[in-house]
């Protein structure tokens, strides 16, 4: 096992009697984020670019636990063989030093894809799930892989999912367009989550009676990612899942887009689309078109509060819930999330919204 997957398990899974005083929040998917030159925003690291430097994936791990982040999934969306080959290996080796002991196993976002369902993601890079190439992201990686998001109605599918689940990868469904058999079929076969629910999904016009969307808001035997950033989807959404779901089974994601802290106006191009930041007419900052969110995972517990989530549903949804459904990497690298790390200082519940500890 390499040095480096060398720690132990567990976040504490308090009672929802409980409530901490400080939140060490654990952000899934984490695409990127910024850079800065004296304390002036000066660019940003994409995970999915070929070549990415322990300097760069530092840089931007201090930005997140300054925002309060205990934990974060580095997200590789969609990539070429060379950018899993190249990149993969920093996530691990990041862990070897102190401020790395917030990098956990990444989640791949892709490339087993639909076609019709790739978002921002670069379709070109897609590809049908097989063996051999689940093989190679696991080697490259060193057996440091946390989630890998997948359509489970491509084929290869199925075998992908037992196989990667055997060697404790999680499986996310999502970026996808099936029928509901193809979703019973994969949570049987070994999948446990879906991803950023109502984005990116089945882009065919849903029904009142489709099955598709109510297994996501409702079959506990998967947990389900929901993103509550006000752009997204709306807090109707949030709430119903909230309640359907049940605490212990939705998880709170930001989907941080690499562009996030960059300024208003600023345009970039990425995946081969070109975005730029603009406010909505609510006032949000966001990235036209979507790249993921602009917003934080700490804004997105606030936004949640202000829609009604009760206070120990959006800590279970980012803290034990989003540990529980990695549980399978963490136990094979024997990370543990249950002592106070030293690398954050967490947030605090405070004057009514959750706020970076400075005690």
């Amino acid at each position: 096992m390499p040095k480096s997957c060398i720690v132990e398990l567990g976040f504490p899974r308090r009672s929802f009697a409980h409530l901490s005083e400080i939140v060490y929040p654990l952000s899934l998917q984490a695409n990127g984020g910024p850079l800065f030159t004296n304390g002036v925003w000066s660019g940003y690291v994409s995970f999915d670019s070929p070549g990415l430097t322990l300097a760069q994936l530092e840089s931007v791990a201090r930005y997140y636990y300054s925002l309060g982040y205990g934990y974060f999934c580095p997200t590789m969306v969609t990539s070429s063989p060379e950018a899993y080959q190249s990149n993969l290996p920093t996530f691990r080796a990041a862990r070897d030093f102190d401020w790395g002991q917030g990098i956990l196993p990444p989640h791949l976002e892709g490339p087993f894809f639909s076609p019709d369902c790739m978002g921002a993601h670069n379709p070109s890079l897609r590809q049908d799930p097989t063996l051999a190439f689940a093989d190679k992201l696991f080697d490259w990686s060193g057996g440091f892989i946390g989630f890998i998001t997948m359509a489970p109605e491509r084929p290869g599918a199925l075998d992908t999912i037992r196989y990667l689940t055997s060697k404790g990868v999680s499986i996310s469904l999502g970026h996808m367009n099936p029928v509901v058999e193809d979703i019973q079929a994969a949570l049987e076969a070994g999948a446990t989550s879906f991803t950023h629910v109502l984005n990116a999904a089945t882009r065919d016009k849903l029904s009142a009676k489709d099955l598709r969307m109510v297994a996501q808001f409702t079959d506990r035997r998967a947990w389900s990612m929901i993103i509550p950033d006000a752009v997204h989807v709306p807090a109707y959404a949030v709430q119903l899942m909230a309640q359907s779901k049940g605490p212990d089974k939705v998880i709170f994601v930001s989907d941080e887009s690499p562009l996030i802290g960059a300024p208003v106006g600023t345009t970039a191009t990425l995946w081969g689309h070109t975005f730029e930041i603009r406010k909505d007419e609510a006032g949000h900052v966001r990235s036209y078109d979507l790249s993921g969110s602009c917003t934080s995972l700490i804004e997105c517990m606030n936004i949640a509060i202000q829609w009604g989530i009760p206070q120990q549903v959006v800590e279970a949804a980012v803290t034990a819930n989003a540990a529980a459904f990695l549980a399978p990497a963490l136990r094979r690298c024997n990370i543990s999330l249950s002592q106070t790390p030293s690398h954050s200082r967490g947030v605090r519940f405070q004057d009514s919204s959750y706020q970076v500890n400075h005690n």
